[in-house]
């Protein structure tokens, strides 16, 4: 019982802090994709926009994911006959 209760304590210590980190949930009500920063007086730190992605890009991530993918195949097949082979239980 106390080790249960421990671990969960633990599990809702960590939730929290990683809740209440800065990189955590988006709290805020606008787009902060919208802002430029630097526009009307303050510290004048703001967040520059990225350059647009281009169609090159998107294509190369896009094969480069595709082949990951025929990887990952691979790889779980022989996995899946290896463990045939070996008699282990391949159910997932």
């Amino acid at each position: 019982m106390f080790n249960r209760l421990t671990i969960l304590l633990c599990t809702f210590a960590f939730l929290a802090a990683c809740a209440g980190s800065k990189g955590g949930g988006r709290t805020s009500s606008y787009d902060d994709d919208d802002y430029e920063g630097g526009g009307g007086g303050g510290s004048g730190g703001g967040r520059v926009r990225e350059a647009p992605v281009r169609a090159d890009d998107l294509k190369d991530a896009h094969k480069e994911a595709v082949n990951l993918t025929e990887e990952n195949h691979k790889l779980a097949k022989e996995i899946f006959d290896l463990k045939n082979k070996l008699g282990l239980p391949t159910d997932e």
